[in-house]
């Protein structure tokens, strides 16, 4: 599977964001291989009811829907039409504590979860919570170009080996090959943002990043 971090760039906000994710429906299709827009809270409508796909969000508070203005309600995002969301990205980190409660405010309002991490001891703390998916990325190589994997390929193993949950790869994810990389250690799937928001022709940056599924 492979999940795509829109963050804030013009390029994928508003119009720009179903422009992008315009092509997503018609690979997942061809190919079978779960394709998922992490998007901004204010497209996760649009989204959802012109594209028709599976849409998470990037963020959530752990809150209820009651006075807190200016935090992102679970109960909201569920409503505009999210399926899961993202925890504890480099660029938007919460203390552990604080991912466990996001943790279980995102399973009272059925959204499913991926929580990425850039440490294996983190990584099987927040197992014991039960997300859906974690996800592992050092944010020194996020928006590098260079991929982690190569790198970190021994901590990759260690998690996929030792977690239950499904491991996500990140930081620096660029073509098919990082992919496969990623699968042949034994991840689920990648994460990846600039890789195909920045590029020339992102259907077939899309594609190309789908045929490291192939055996």
């Amino acid at each position: 599977m492979i999940f795509l971090s829109l963050k804030t760039y013009k390029e994928a906000t508003g119009d720009n964001a179903i422009k992008l994710l315009s092509c997503v429906k018609k690979i997942q299709e061809e190919t079978r291989i779960e394709i998922i827009p992490a998007v901004q809270p204010t497209d996760i409508y649009r989204v959802k009811k012109e594209l028709g796909i599976e849409v998470w969000a990037q963020h959530i508070d752990p809150i209820e829907p009651e006075r807190n203005f200016g935090w992102i309600s679970p109960f909201s995002i569920k409503e505009a039409g999210a399926n899961g969301v993202i925890i504890n990205h480099s660029e938007h980190k919460i203390s552990k504590e604080l991912i466990i409660k996001t943790i279980e405010k995102a399973k009272k309002y059925f959204l499913k979860t991926l929580i990425l991490t850039d440490g294996v001891d983190l990584a099987f703390e927040i197992e014991k919570y039960k997300p859906d998916f974690i996800g592992y990325e050092k944010e020194n190589f996020i928006a590098s170009g260079i991929s982690m994997i190569d790198s970190e390929k021994d901590n990759i193993r260690i998690l996929t080996k030792k977690l239950k949950t499904p491991l996500i790869v990140g930081a620096g994810i660029n073509d098919k090959i990082d992919v496969k990389k990623s699968l042949e250690l034994g991840a689920k799937g990648v994460i990846l943002a600039s890789a195909f928001i920045k590029a020339k022709d992102p259907e077939s940056k899309l594609r190309e990043l789908v045929l490291g599924f192939v055996k």
